[in-house]
């Protein structure tokens, strides 16, 4: 089965339900550097994964839980 995220993908944060001081517009999108698997129970008993970001164009990293993000996509 297939994770939610992989190393390498690109991702950005989801357009709603994040918490303000996450954002900045440095933080465009961002690929996935690495993951630690199943580190958090979510609120319905599933496990989640925590999730290092290295953010473009600020090239900075920064660790969360999957949630916060969604997987970029052509438009």
């Amino acid at each position: 089965m297939r994770q939610m995220f992989e190393i390498g993908d690109l991702v950005r944060f989801k357009p709603s339900g994040i918490v303000r001081s996450r954002y900045n517009n440095n933080k465009r999108f961002g690929i996935v550097v690495h993951i630690d698997r199943n580190v958090f129970m979510s609120y319905d008993g599933t496990r989640e994964d925590m999730i290092e970001v290295l953010w473009l164009p600020w090239n900075k990293r920064e660790r969360m839980m999957e949630f916060y993000l969604e997987p970029m996509v052509e438009e």
